[in-house]
């Protein structure tokens, strides 16, 4: 007798039951064959979604579904080691008006923030989804600079820019330490006065920087003051455009934007990855973002959804299966619990509401 399993059920050991083809029809895996950790391997990346499994036998019971795309615990207390380091480095400059050279490299050493970067899979679901529980502009400046250690791999920087782009990042929203806490958490709509105030933001954070040993950082110092900025000269403090914005700016505006959208706040529900993807996509062809850091962002970011679960418009559970990440507003093909094949492009009536997480599934 067949069984059809999902991709992540596959383990070794199992006896492949009708022969594993890719799209172009070319066999991967013969079938009779026992499946090892090595042809594992090799499906993965390979667009196959499900093998037919001899079970007649044999009594598999599938693994926890697709683990390897959810939050798991290890993850979240370093999260919350780190939430604890920024959070101390912020409240010490609000206290003191200056870094805590000491608390930022314990932030950034390598089994802190580094960890939480080394997976985008697993960042991208907590970033989603994980209860920001406390003040929200230290998770909103951890994030970011998560985000950012993932885009610095993307780009294939340098350990060194790895670096800068994180340090970026988690000290892009280190200026509102010297703005009122009445002006931070005010739920309602805030007045001309206030929303000017906030913009200041960035100019605090740049002279903060600039009077601490990262002073010679360059890349850091333009990053903080230029993440504001807009390529079409609407963004600020200063109104820049083009190629006035430094590289490290308009890379962190576009994750700033992307964790702003991806959480909720009293006055905004969260958004899911593709809402998402659609807003960065139009300002991008808008000219308010540099294209070539969102087409990027979004590529790897629908390579990292792929085999993640997902929570449907109409409240059923599924599997993305596959994107089509030569188009970057394409929407995902998902699977859903029962065994239903939904290709979003055509249902117009169904959406991604949210990523799920391990309890979730």
């Amino acid at each position: 007798m067949l069984k059809a399993y999902d991709i992540t059920e596959l383990r070794s050991g199992m006896k492949v039951g009708r022969a594993v083809k890719d799209f172009d029809g070319k066999i991967l895996i013969k079938e009779n064959v026992k499946l090892t950790s090595e042809l594992l391997d090799k499906l993965r990346g390979k667009n196959v979604f499900s093998v037919y499994i001899d079970v007649t036998h044999e009594d598999y019971a599938p693994t926890s579904a697709s683990q390897e795309h959810l939050i798991d615990k290890v993850y979240f207390r370093c999260y919350k080691n780190c939430f604890t380091s920024t959070q101390n480095l912020y409240y010490g400059c609000a206290n003191t008006g200056k870094l805590d050279m000491k608390e930022l490299a314990e932030l950034i050493r390598a089994d802190n923030i580094s960890e939480l970067c080394d997976d985008g899979t697993k960042a991208i679901t907590q970033i989603h989804n994980m209860k920001r529980d406390g003040d929200y502009v230290i998770h909103h400046a951890l994030n970011v600079g998560i985000l950012s250690g993932i885009m610095a791999h993307w780009l294939d920087f340098k350990s060194q820019q790895v670096g800068e782009l994180v340090m970026t990042g988690l000290l892009s929203e280190i200026g509102k330490m010297k703005i009122s806490k009445g002006i931070l958490n005010k739920t309602g709509k805030l007045d001309e006065d206030e929303f000017n105030e906030i913009k200041k933001h960035a100019v605090y954070g740049y002279a903060i920087v600039l009077d601490s040993p990262l002073k010679k950082l360059k890349n850091v110092l333009q990053g903080i003051l230029h993440h504001h900025e807009r390529c079409d000269g609407s963004g600020y403090p200063s109104n820049l455009r083009g190629d006035k914005i430094s590289d490290f700016g308009k890379i962190i505006a576009v994750l700033d934007i992307y964790d702003a959208m991806a959480t909720n706040r009293s006055y905004a529900k969260r958004n899911s990855p593709f809402d998402i993807i659609k807003v960065l996509y139009n300002d991008a062809l808008a000219g308010k973002l540099e294209t070539r850091f969102v087409v990027l962002f979004i590529k790897n970011l629908l390579q990292a959804l792929n085999g993640g679960w997902v929570g449907l418009s109409d409240g059923q559970r599924a599997k993305i299966v596959y994107i089509d990440n030569s188009r970057v507003t394409a929407l995902p093909i998902v699977q859903t619990t029962k065994d239903e094949f939904i290709d979003l492009n055509r249902r117009t009536d169904l959406k991604v509401d949210t990523l799920l997480t391990a309890n979730e599934v």
